[in-house]
């Protein structure tokens, strides 16, 4: 029976796993995922993937526990830009499908969101994560509106929504769009923070 701490180079099988589940369901789509898929993309064993993972649906949450952890962690390395909304702008564009992993997880976030609509297992994780963020956003508004940023007529829990809405809407409509057009979902990010920001 293959070990917990059992991985190739100094990645753990487990996250290598989650990661190949995050490719299929990328490429293929969310309903694709299963025992065989993620084996054949992890190039682990299927054994070895059930091992870890019993259930198609202990794959499909460590995807999504896995995706939301990438993007937190880039999250964190962007931060330390002067401004409110250059700040907020330098990180949440690794919430965008730009490229590579940030393209991958958008579109993990699409799907999970998607099909959190229709099966209630998934909702509850799903509404977590998104308030986890909300709650993130929340704190930079609050103390953007301590420092008088905040547009007139606005408050941080009736920009944080809005936020959440740009992202999500960039997120949404840029995934598959023509290259000339996700060209410019880093400007599109900044039009819509200026209509919440000041500075």
């Amino acid at each position: 029976m293959p070990q917990e701490n059992e991985s190739r180079g100094m990645i753990p099988a487990r996250v290598m796993i989650a990661e190949a589940a995050i490719r299929v369901i990328a490429q293929q789509g969310f309903d694709v995922v299963s025992v065989r898929t993620v084996a054949q993309e992890s190039g682990i064993s299927p054994g070895t993937v059930q091992y870890h993972y019993k259930t198609r649906r202990d794959l499909l949450l460590a995807a999504l526990e896995r995706s939301v952890e990438r993007q937190a962690q880039r999250v964190m390395a962007a931060r330390g830009q002067n401004g409110y909304r250059a700040s907020l702008a330098r990180t949440l564009r690794e919430l965008l499908p730009l490229e590579g992993v940030r393209r991958e997880d958008a579109a993990v976030w699409v799907s999970f969101g998607a099909a959190a609509s229709t099966r209630d297992w998934l909702a509850s994780v799903y509404w977590q994560n998104l308030q986890i963020f909300h709650e993130g956003v929340l704190n930079v508004l609050r103390q953007a509106q301590e420092d008088g940023k905040l547009r007139e007529g606005l408050t941080p829990d009736t920009a944080a929504p809005l936020v959440t809405a740009l992202v999500n809407g960039l997120a949404l409509d840029h995934l598959n769009a023509p290259e000339s057009v996700r060209e410019g979902t880093e400007q599109a990010l900044d039009r819509g923070l200026s209509l919440i920001l000041t500075d």
